[in-house]
């Protein structure tokens, strides 16, 4: 005695319900830019960064690494607290899921040189400007190594937004003023 299975019949062609693979561009909606990351990629993320140099902020930058928050800072205020601030170019960068970052990148010192790991970071900037590329840590050689993509990917969609509406996002409620700041008065041990 042999058992077969029941044969069940659709009312309905299944190839109805299927979505083409173009499905998001017939939902009419747009990514509202809410969220603007700022930091270098992480290991396993191939970036882009943006080619044009409108699409790059140079600005003073404090770090607070042990809350993974960044403040930009008034010029006159960082000369008041040098020692925790740096000069950096934010560079409008771009992920392989269209997420939108900035990556800070130390500028040159007095002696127009930077430490290894900020000149293998401007490297790979400028990589990718032209090619999707990873970075990965070498803590051996004191750089970030560089990883190009190998199989030919899709050119990054950028967003519309200019740089100045990516800082914004980026920034919200987290830029320094004045020597008042909460940041600022824990840094000096006011508070």
């Amino acid at each position: 005695m042999s058992l077969s299975k029941p044969s069940i019949k659709s009312s309905f062609d299944l190839n109805e319900l299927r979505l083409p693979a173009t499905y998001c561009a017939t939902l009419s909606v747009k990514k509202l830019l809410t969220n603007v990351a700022v930091g270098k990629p992480r290991k396993p993320q191939f970036f882009r960064t943006h080619k044009s140099e409108d699409m790059t902020f140079a600005a003073m930058l404090l770090e607070q690494k042990e809350d993974r928050e960044n403040y930009l800072v008034m010029p006159d205020v960082a000369q008041k607290i040098s020692e925790v601030v740096r000069p950096v170019v934010l560079h409008a960068a771009i992920d392989r899921q269209s997420n939108v970052f900035l990556i800070p990148v130390l500028l040159p010192g007095e002696s127009g040189l930077r430490n290894p790991w900020a000149e293998s970071l401007a490297q790979a900037v400028e990589h990718a400007k032209l090619k999707w590329i990873r970075i990965a840590a070498n803590m051996r050689a004191g750089c970030y190594d560089i990883y190009q993509a190998e199989g030919t990917l899709p050119e990054p969609e950028w967003t519309e937004h200019d740089i100045e509406a990516l800082v914004n996002v980026a920034f919200r409620g987290k830029i320094i003023s004045s020597l008042d700041h909460p940041v600022v008065q824990a840094l000096l041990g006011n508070i």
